[in-house]
């Protein structure tokens, strides 16, 4: 096995490589690209088994690939109703994505490359929650989850397939609920897509957001009540686009502008604006960010400080209130040593005498 694993990583370079020029599938017949896995799956109607491993380094993926996912027992099985893909995040890609200094002219090269590359891995291994390697994931032809196996104690095509048999109540009910949404129209379809929303794991959400986008436009007058519901769990898909575009600053404006849409209930509304103050205190604030967080929490509390939400807030008011006074303190006696040190430095210069001419 050892030697197995030796070989694997030796080969990874040239795996990577070939991903990196845009080729989508790897010799066995399985998607290295998950964003063109499904839109064939879309096209093809074919569910997907997702795979998200690390082959070098956790003991396990490697093995499941070699005995079980990658033969061609498995492939004559499944290949009629899925279609495969993997995200793979060895270590390598890492290396590769982020060479060393001494690394080669050629390596250094390419790691722009790579890192575009693992950029989209680990996009995909932040929206479906990845904690441990392998996971495996059986997904609809739109991309949702049917089911998760965070454990795959399987050596042959045989056992998987009976470890698929125990869940098979759990994943037919999953398929059916979807299939009612797509079958759905108008207001039934928004009661379609709640019900998909509530028995999808709160993790996997995320991945419903075009579904959730639906729901105002079928129901522009909110005779369900659930507009308001989905206008804050857009907010918070777009937040997580934002932190994986690496745009942390947007976050409070996404639930700024969440907070002010007409559908919401005073409990949204005072839920969204407390979530801004929250994002923007998640680390230490400079002044500017404390003035914007108590402006967040004011606006909370005065949709309804009777409240729970806003009993909370105006708690949390005169804490950041007696923070900003330190704040304020500090930055002021910053700024008085600033001066200081500049006026001695004029003073300094000015005294200093003049150079004597020989």
């Amino acid at each position: 096995m050892k030697k197995f694993l030796l070989v694997l990583a030796a080969l990874m370079t040239v795996i990577f490589t070939s991903c990196a020029n845009k080729e989508v599938k790897n010799e066995f017949g399985w998607y290295t690209d998950y964003d063109a896995c499904l839109k064939q799956a879309k096209a093809e109607n074919k569910k997907v088994f997702l795979i998200v491993s690390r082959d070098e380094s956790d003991n396990v993926s490697a093995t499941l690939k070699q005995t079980v996912l990658y033969t061609s027992e498995f492939a004559e099985k499944y290949s009629g109703e899925y279609l495969f893909c993997e995200t793979d995040i060895s270590p390598s890609l890492f290396k590769a994505a982020k060479p060393p200094k001494d690394a080669d002219k050629e390596a250094k090269k390419n790691s722009k490359k790579f890192e575009k590359l693992l950029d989209a891995r680990m996009r995909v291994v932040t929206i479906y929650g990845i904690q441990n390697t392998p996971t495996m994931f059986m997904l609809s032809p739109e991309g949702y989850v049917i089911k998760d196996f965070t454990y795959v104690p399987c050596a042959t095509v045989g056992e998987f397939d009976a470890l698929l048999s125990i869940y098979n109540e759990e994943i037919s009910g999953m398929q059916g609920v979807i299939e009612e949404v797509k079958a759905a129209s108008g207001l039934e379809k928004v009661s379609a897509i709640d019900t998909l929303y509530e028995v999808t794991n709160s993790t996997y959400r995320y991945l419903l957001t075009d579904l959730m986008r639906e729901v105002e436009k079928l129901d522009k007058k909110n005779e369900t009540g659930l507009v308001g519901k989905y206008v804050m769990a857009i907010a918070t898909s777009e937040a997580m686009d934002a932190y994986m575009a690496r745009k942390p600053e947007t976050v409070a404006s996404i639930y700024e502008k969440s907070a002010k849409h007409k559908m919401l209930t005073d409990d949204q509304k005072q839920q969204s604006y407390y979530a801004a103050a929250f994002v923007v205190g998640s680390n230490t604030p400079t002044p500017k960010e404390t003035k914007q967080i108590i402006s967040y929490l004011e606006k909370a509390i005065e949709i309804n400080p009777e409240s729970n939400i806003g009993k909370h807030c105006a708690g949390l008011l005169e804490t950041v209130k007696e923070f900003k006074v330190r704040q304020d303190e500090a930055e002021a006696q910053k700024k008085a040593q600033e001066a200081e040190a500049k006026k001695n430095k004029k003073k300094g210069a000015a005294e200093e005498p003049a150079p004597v001419e020989e």
